[in-house]
């Protein structure tokens, strides 16, 4: 017998058992992240917090607490809990506070505007490609699509589909905020 974190003490059948569950149902942890609204980089911390609620889940199930047909929805339930008691205790400490790029954020803007447009910025940078990013920049700076043509070597009836699926991606984004 194995002891983890003084807790949990798993038997071999078990401890082979759980890497087998691990493997199958890591997409469980990793919706359970994202759920939360754990920030992207601090995925990994987080993962064995998720990885605890799902040996917890594992263990009840052993043990018979819960249906295997309901295992899924259970795990879930609680590795959300897991995540939540770990930000909850770093932040009654103070250590890492969850939110810490959304207070810069907040604190570096001086109005609602400010705050749209660093949203668009980052939201632009991940959904449009080099091309359209570059479109739009030269785009930005002569506000004509024909110069902006020349200035790129693009042809014009390119151009014109660049802007158009630039616009509509601007459309998403405020329907998204709304």
């Amino acid at each position: 017998m194995r002891k983890i974190k003084n807790y949990y003490t798993l038997t071999e059948e078990q401890e082979e058992r759980f890497n087998i569950l691990v493997k199958e149902k890591e997409v469980l942890i990793t919706k359970g992240l994202y759920k939360v609204k754990i920030p992207k980089i601090l995925h990994r911390e987080f993962y064995t917090f998720g990885l605890e609620g799902l040996l917890v889940s594992f263990l009840i199930l052993e043990d018979g607490g819960i249906e295997a047909c309901d295992f899924d929805k259970f795990a879930l339930t609680v590795i959300k809990r897991k995540l939540i008691d770990e930000i909850r205790r770093r932040n009654k400490d103070k250590s890492v506070p969850i939110d810490f790029f959304d207070n810069t954020l907040i604190h570096s803007c001086n109005n609602d505007k400010d705050i749209l447009e660093i949203d668009l910025n980052s939201y632009l940078t991940t959904v449009l490609t080099e091309q359209e990013l570059a479109f739009l920049d030269d785009f930005k700076k002569t506000q004509d699509i024909k110069k902006t043509s020349k200035n790129l070597g693009l042809s014009l009836s390119t151009c014109y589909r660049l802007f158009k699926r630039i616009k509509e991606i601007y459309i998403m984004f405020l329907f998204k905020r709304a």
